[in-house]
């Protein structure tokens, strides 16, 4: 039982792992979207206001999202992590 206990601890860190991975991508991939929505309202800030408005308020609906997603992600880990420390911690 004890090697099972093992092979579980050793897949829930790996889980972890990866959604570490995948969320640090995800993230890189928002704040460059971020970023470009940001330079478009920037420019059409000059010509047109309402193009401005929209884009800022798409930056704050994908901003929003983002931290969502983190927040849930952050919640994934934790319950993983706590999953193998209670199997470690029955041997």
């Amino acid at each position: 039982m004890a090697d099972n206990n093992e092979e579980v601890l050793r897949r829930s860190l790996d889980a972890v792992d990866r959604h570490r991975n995948r969320l640090l991508i995800g993230l890189a991939g928002t704040v460059a979207l971020l970023l470009f929505v940001f330079v478009r309202g920037a420019t059409a800030g000059n010509s047109n206001t309402a193009q401005a408005i929209l884009a800022h308020y798409f930056m704050l609906i994908i901003w929003t999202a983002l931290m969502l997603v983190v927040v849930i992600q952050i919640t994934v880990m934790t319950k993983r992590i706590l999953r193998a420390i209670e199997l470690a911690s029955k041997k």
